[in-house]
C-alpha cells in the first residue's frame, strides 16, 4: 500500500480532570483518577482505485467500558461517529472479529494492516488502519479496565435513572 507508513501517524493522551489532557508520550502510566484515553490516528479509506486519508479519533471512556467510540472525518463539515465494541476491536487484530454492521480483521497480505468494515443500510466502507497504533490505544484502555473487569465500571443505576427519567 503506498504511503502505508503514514498509517502510523499517532497521537494519544489521558483525560485526567486533575491535570487536563496529556500526551501518552509523556505518561508512564495512566492514573487511575483517569476516566479516558483519547487517541487520534490516520486511517484510509479502501477505495478501488486508491486510498483516501481519514483523520479518526478513537475514544474510551471507563463510564462505557465496554465500547469505543470511532469520529471520522475530524477536520470536515460532516464527522461521523460509530460506536464498536473495545472487545471486537481488540480480537479483530489477529482474526476475523463481528457479524454484524462493524467488521475488524488482520490483513493477510500487509503487515501491521488492520481492516475495519462499516456497514449503513447498503453501503459499505472499508478502512485500513495501523495494526500497532490500535495495540498502543487498546493497552492505554486496558489499565483504565482491564479485561475482563468492565462489569465493575458500569453505573447500571445511572442507566436505570435515564431509561425511567429519573432525576440523575
Amino acid at each position: 500500500m503506498a504511503g502505508r507508513e503514514s498509517l502510523d501517524t499517532y497521537e494519544c493522551w489521558s483525560d485526567d480532570p486533575g491535570d487536563g489532557s496529556r500526551k501518552a508520550e509523556d505518561l508512564q502510566t495512566i492514573s487511575l483518577r483517569s476516566r479516558s484515553v483519547t487517541c487520534r490516528m490516520l486511517m484510509r479509506l479502501v477505495k478501488s482505485d486508491r486510498y483516501l486519508c481519514v483523520a479518526t479519533r478513537l475514544r474510551y471512556d471507563s463510564v462505557a467500558p465496554c465500547t469505543v467510540s470511532i469520529h471520522f472525518n475530524l477536520h470536515t463539515d460532516n464527522p461521523a461517529e460509530w460506536v464498536v465494541g473495545r472487545e471486537l476491536l481488540s480480537a479483530g487484530r489477529y482474526e476475523l472479529s463481528g457479524s454484524g454492521d462493524v467488521r475488524v480483521w488482520p490483513s493477510q497480505i500487509l503487515d501491521g494492516v488492520v481492516f475495519i468494515s462499516l456497514r449503513s443500510g447498503t453501503e459499505i466502507e472499508v478502512l485500513a488502519a495501523s495494526a500497532r497504533s490500535i495495540e498502543m490505544f487498546l493497552k492505554r484502555t486496558h489499565l483504565l479496565v482491564p479485561p475482563g473487569q468492565e462489569e465493575q465500571h458500569l453505573d447500571m443505576d445511572g442507566v436505570v435513572r435515564q431509561l425511567t427519567n429519573q432525576p440523575l
